[in-house]
């Protein structure tokens, strides 16, 4: 992958991680907080929303960590398509496949 490629994609995944981040702040606010995000929502969904973001969150930290400690130097990709809401753990289970296969 070429250098403006690549640094694209760092945008893109910084913005959407950054994103993440937020909401989980305002569900957290909400959830042990005096925060008004979602307010009108029942505690036990606001608590299910906020272990979801976490899962998002934990599965592109766990790839971006793996390619660092991988010798054969992997594409970056996998790092934002991690990144993706709602994919990621399909984007997980094909760089399972991918790295099983090297």
């Amino acid at each position: 992958m070429n250098r403006d490629a690549e640094r694209a994609l760092i945008g893109m995944t910084v913005g959407e991680i950054g994103l993440l981040i937020l909401i989980g702040c305002l569900l957290t606010l909400s959830l042990f907080g005096d925060g008004s995000f979602l307010a009108d929502t029942s505690r036990f969904v606001r608590a299910l929303a906020l272990g979801f973001i976490i899962v998002e969150l934990v599965v592109p930290l766990w790839i971006y960590l793996d390619i660092r400690r991988r010798t054969d130097n992997p594409d970056r990709v996998w790092i934002h398509v991690a990144a993706m809401p709602v994919i990621n753990l399909f984007a997980l289970a094909a760089y399972f496949a991918d790295r099983s296969g090297d």
